[in-house]
């Protein structure tokens, strides 16, 4: 059952904003990422809850404290910053319950690197097909769906 959730990029609060009108009842954490543009008035004008972060840095909540994790475009934004993409994979671990979800969609390069690095951290990674027709292909590794874009 997924209870908490962590957009780690949230931009409008667009996955908010799904999960409202599919009905869901869940409690949305959105994160504008430092470093790009602040969306975050927005987000709290929706009354949504949100807060700036630096992704090069922990996260400050209990450990084990959501259940899936929603990142879009994140592990580019990372590279631009030179942050680490396995620093962030810790602590994406370090937050997430057991049997959490982690999202992540973006462009085949950073994929393919969080990928390599998940399979490092012992996280199995098994490949699938999402929706070839529209160009995207993701990685499904142990509770972790990698999304590529072209």
């Amino acid at each position: 059952m997924i209870r908490n959730v962590m957009d780690m990029n949230a931009y409008y609060g667009g996955l908010n904003t799904a999960f409202l009108e599919a009905k869901k009842s869940v409690w949305v954490m959105n994160v504008v990422p430092i470093g790009t543009r602040n969306m975050l008035p927005l987000i709290l004008d929706q009354g949504f809850a949100g807060v700036l972060h630096d992704w090069c840095e922990p996260f400050p909540t209990y450990p084990r404290t959501y259940d899936l994790l929603h990142a879009n475009g994140l592990l580019s934004h990372l590279n631009s910053e030179g942050c680490s993409i396995i620093n962030l994979l810790f602590e994406m671990d370090r937050i997430l319950r057991p049997e959490g979800w982690v999202v992540l969609s973006d462009k085949q390069g950073p994929i393919e690197k969080a990928r390599a690095l998940a399979t490092q951290i012992r996280w199995e990674a098994r490949l699938s097909e999402v929706s070839p027709f529209l160009g995207l292909s993701s990685f499904f590794l142990s509770g972790l769906w990698l999304i590529w874009y072209t």
